[in-house]
């Protein structure tokens, strides 16, 4: 059975909070370095865990588009910059713009990467078990668990209809015209089967307090410890308490 990528045995509240931190301090700081040095990192721990290739193709396909953005907005039709790198129309590139588009950037690149190392890290389970076990109600772990699993199900499933629809010998023109046409023949199927897999499921609600009906047994384990828990009492206090310290200067000056 292929096992997911694990964090050791730390909690996935503790990566979640650890994530949020580290988000949090950089964006504040707002220094390139820095940027640098936690995508840097999470490339190692992608590395670590044999997932920076992953990593890689899903980050671009997130930022790739958002740093075209970026640097269409900031850096190519800069209107507020002094120092002109070059002019030719609309287009006006300057250095100011193409800083901030390289904030942008690097502070959006941050962002997805921490996040996508995130949810290769955590295994899902342990996470809708963590919050099982938490004081949240226990819909937020059914709910949770649902949109985990959505998309990669969804996808699966409409993998599974395009082979049975091949099989069947429905023919399929190339270009747009056969893209959308066979969008059209699975999108009936997909729906159909995710309404009665919803059916199907409808007894875990139940199971997962819908409506809560008392305590309830909970067979898996999540990892967690004293030092795990003051870990992340420190890293919300560094998230919450970090940006104000970096900030503060800045509005002392501005008042």
């Amino acid at each position: 059975m292929h096992q997911l990528p694990r964090t050791g045995r730390l909690h996935p509240f503790t990566v979640l909070v650890l994530a949020a931190a580290v988000v949090a301090i950089t964006t504040a700081a707002g220094r390139w370095w820095l940027h640098t040095a936690v995508l840097a990192g999470c490339l190692l721990l992608a590395a670590r865990a044999k997932r920076a290739g992953k990593l890689v193709r899903l980050g671009a396909v997130i930022l790739v588009p958002a740093w075209g953005s970026h640097l269409l907005i900031h850096g190519l039709i800069d209107t507020g910059g002094g120092h002109v790198l070059a002019a030719a129309g609309p287009l006006r590139i300057t250095t100011e713009g193409l800083v901030t588009a390289g904030q942008l950037g690097l502070r959006t690149g941050v962002l997805v990467v921490a996040g996508l190392l995130c949810s290769m890290l955590i295994d899902r389970h342990d996470l809708v078990a963590a919050v099982d076990l938490s004081s949240a109600p226990p819909q937020a772990g059914y709910l949770l668990a649902a949109t985990l699993s959505l998309l990669p199900r969804l996808a699966q499933r409409q993998r599974a209809i395009g082979q049975a629809q091949a099989l069947r010998g429905i023919p399929l023109a190339a270009g747009p015209r056969g893209w959308w046409r066979s969008v059209r023949l699975r999108s009936v199927p997909l729906v159909l089967s995710s309404v009665q897999d919803a059916a199907d499921r409808s007894a875990y609600l139940a199971a997962r307090g819908f409506p809560a009906k008392g305590a309830h047994t909970r067979l898996r384990e999540v990892p967690d410890s004293p030092a795990q828990c003051w870990v992340r009492r420190v890293a919300l206090g560094a998230m919450v308490l970090g940006p104000v310290a970096l900030l503060a200067p800045t509005w002392v000056g501005q008042g």
